[in-house]
């Protein structure tokens, strides 16, 4: 099964950013694909590096990207949500990506999460 989160909300916010991690981990030790992470919105702040955390939050800019490396899946930045927000580049393992390219991994995904 392949399978494509959408991550819209902050790290920070009603701790969605944990949760979209810690599903993503099952569906990958379950075996599924994960075609790519795509943050849009506020969850564009996912892919800034050195944002505050508390003592009981992950550092979700590593997190990411050590799924990442283990799943074999890109994290793509919404090119215009993070124009708009984001006052550096992305870093990391996380690349923007356009329109197009989200369109093309919806049709080949089996389903499509989004939190």
């Amino acid at each position: 099964m392949n399978i494509l989160i959408i991550v819209n909300e902050s790290p920070w916010h009603r701790s969605l950013g944990v949760t979209a991690l810690r599903m993503a981990r099952a569906v990958q030790a379950a075996g599924a694909q994960i075609l790519a992470v795509y943050f849009r919105e506020d969850g564009v702040y996912h892919a800034q590096k050195g944002r505050a955390t508390d003592s009981g939050t992950p550092d979700l800019f590593e997190e990411w990207q050590t799924l990442s490396r283990l799943a074999g899946c890109p994290l793509l930045v919404c090119t215009s949500s993070a124009q708009r927000r984001l006052t550096q580049t992305c870093s990391g393992l996380y690349r923007e990506a356009g329109l197009p390219e989200v369109l093309e991994l919806l049709s080949s995904s089996d389903r499509v999460v989004s939190f």
